[in-house]
């Protein structure tokens, strides 16, 4: 369990990481176009996003706050994107990067949070799409809208299942790790409480006891029960009831007959 949950961090920090580099890039290259075009007003946008991401990096790499970076930074960028959309930004071309949104809320919040960032975000582009008057905003005609609001809502259900089919999957193979742990704590158990007799064990040829680790000598059945799970019970076979007790001799010999 706990390296399943340690490769999952490690899995979104480095795609958080990938993501935030790329987006830079992407925004500084955007900034650098916007001043020669003398686009101004998308300026402080681009800008924003920058400070956005480099700050998330250096507190991820310095604080263990995982979760609470990602939803910062994510509630950030869904309304610089909102008011991007509102705007018109890159000539309506800012919702090409409104699509990523759902794939990432659902890889970063897993399958249930996720779902919620996903129509929480996808209801206030609905606002900005069809209202533009309550924002004074950009007027997109209603091909385009409805092309956008279909292809985020597909991008959006296949968001879902992949998460889904990831969730089931690393469900069943944390349950699976988690039955194997404990079959082999079982088995070590089982290893540790076995004792094995083994090698050369120095026995006299005539009382047949053994010498022990620390050189005494032990009668058979009490050496054997402190190196093993054995324990004796006495009885005595027949030849030793005709040595020792010759009086039965005659009784036992009836019997049988």
């Amino acid at each position: 369990m706990q390296s399943t949950s340690l490769s999952d961090r490690q899995r979104k920090r480095f795609l958080y990481t990938l993501c935030a580099v790329i987006i830079v890039v992407a925004f500084t290259i955007l900034t650098a176009i916007n001043i020669a075009e003398r686009n101004f007003k998308e300026i402080p946008i681009n800008l924003a996003v920058i400070a956005v991401m480099v700050a998330s990096l250096v507190a991820l790499k310095k604080t263990d706050a995982d979760k609470t970076i990602y939803r910062a930074s994510h509630a950030l960028i869904s309304l610089n994107l909102w008011y991007s959309v509102s705007i018109g930004a890159g000539e309506e071309t800012v919702l090409f990067w409104a699509l990523i949104a759902p794939l990432l809320f659902f890889f970063f919040f897993g399958k249930q949070e996720g779902l919620v960032w996903t129509v929480l975000f996808f209801f206030g582009l609905v606002v900005i799409l069809f209202l533009p008057g309550w924002f004074d905003g950009h007027i997109y005609s209603g091909v385009m809208i409805s092309r956008f609001l279909i292809t985020l809502t597909i991008i959006a259900i296949v968001g879902f299942g992949l998460e889904s089919s990831r969730h089931r999957f690393s469900r069943l193979l944390s349950e699976k790790n988690q039955a194997l742990l404990e079959e082999k704590q079982q088995l070590e158990k089982a290893l540790k409480d076995i004792k094995v007799l083994s090698g050369l064990l120095p026995i006299c040829s005539n009382c047949k006891k053994i010498r022990n680790d620390e050189g005494y000598w032990e009668q058979v059945e009490v050496y054997v029960r402190d190196h093993s799970e054995v324990e004796f019970t006495h009885g005595i076979c027949p030849e030793c009831m005709r040595e020792l007790y010759p009086e039965f001799k005659g009784k036992n010999d009836e019997e049988a007959g």
